[in-house]
């Protein structure tokens, strides 16, 4: 069968794509102890040639915030209640904010990058790093 792009996996399978007879190129991974023929077959063909396994790049700080659970208004509110901001500290801070404002009073839910939340952040003296910990605090309140 023809193969192209072998390259090695973290779990020590390589991965590669073959030239399947009705689907043409496919994607497949091959291991010694694959219980099919083949796919021992195309590991022994392609193990002297495969490409190393390179691990994908540590997500950066920002990709790591926007994965963060969307959070409720009660699941936020209550979890700065717990670190002593409560919702007139916030609506001291939005004052003069109409869109601010709306947006706390109304969102339905709130996302950790959200501009309302960042903007918020050093009004309240947190640093990033608080924000990350109350905001995954705040996602274990049911």
């Amino acid at each position: 069968m023809e193969y192209r792009n072998p390259t090695y996996n973290t779990n020590g399978g390589i991965d590669m794509e073959v030239d399947h007879p009705a689907f043409g190129w496919i994607p497949f991974t091959a291991s010694p102890e694959d219980p099919e023929e083949l796919g021992r077959t195309l590991f022994e063909d392609t193990k002297g040639t495969a490409a190393p396994y390179v691990a994908p790049p540590a997500p950066t700080v920002e990709e790591i915030r926007a994965a963060m659970p969307s959070l409720s208004p009660r699941q936020i509110r209550l979890a700065l209640n717990d670190i002593g901001i409560t919702s007139a500290d916030v609506a001291t801070q939005l004052a003069g904010n109409e869109a601010g404002t709306i947006e706390w009073n109304y969102a339905t839910y709130f996302k950790r990058t959200h501009p309302l939340i960042v903007s918020l952040t050093p009004a309240f003296s947190l640093t990033e790093a608080q924000v990350d910990s109350l905001w995954l605090y705040a996602a274990e309140i049911k």
